[in-house]
């Protein structure tokens, strides 16, 4: 494995070399000392953005991810309300204890598969692409740009629109925090998501 003298990065056989590194700075968000949800919320609209000054100082920051926590959970609350919601007003008789139950389980299970989907795409960029990043760095951007999956809730759109934008926003941070090519970035995230996408529909659709 040799490493590029322009952009530092480990190659292969071959390397597209993308140029010197960036010279993004985080200063341009400090970390706060205090309760910052406004600043939270406000670096979570910068990532969904594509501001890589927001991903670079949020992978930093410990305290980001309880906030990135927060908004993903928010965005549970959001997509599980709609449900309850067009269910409330629905003619059909329902058992609301079951109900509540049984969306308290699948935001567990969703965590679960959202978590295994960031740890899966961080090995394969170690082991693919020489990725130098933590799965906690990882992490704090993800959480933080996971407000883009408040779109799931617009109709017809809204999952298409969150879905790419994830993707989107997945590639840049594994870019700034892993250290891999753009592209590189692009086509693991992508094929994660697909991967786990095909993988949902044959639990959802098993006999």
């Amino acid at each position: 494995m040799e490493t590029c003298s322009v952009c530092g990065r480990p190659y292969g056989v071959t390397h597209s070399c993308p140029g010197p590194p960036s010279r993004v700075s985080a200063s341009t968000w400090p970390v706060p000392t205090t309760f910052a949800p406004v600043h939270y919320f406000r670096q979570a609209i910068a990532i969904a953005r594509f501001d890589d000054g927001a991903i670079i100082s949020a992978s930093l920051d410990r305290r980001s991810i309880l906030y990135g926590a927060a908004i993903w959970l928010l965005g549970q609350f959001l997509v599980f309300g709609h449900v309850l919601w067009a269910l409330a007003h629905s003619q059909r008789a329902t058992r609301w204890p079951a109900v509540a139950a049984g969306c308290c389980l699948l935001v567990v299970v969703d965590a679960a598969w959202l978590l295994a989907q960031y740890g899966l795409c961080h090995i394969l960029a170690r082991w693919l692409f020489g990725a130098r990043g933590t799965y906690m760095r990882l992490l704090r951007p993800l959480l933080l740009g996971s407000i883009v999956t408040w779109l799931l809730i617009v109709p017809y759109v809204g999952t298409l629109a969150g879905g790419f934008w994830s993707i989107a926003i997945m590639m840049l941070v594994f870019e700034n925090v892993d250290g891999i090519e753009r592209l590189k970035a692009f086509g693991l995230s992508f094929a994660v998501g697909l991967l786990f996408l095909g993988l949902a529909h044959s639990l959802i659709h098993f006999p």
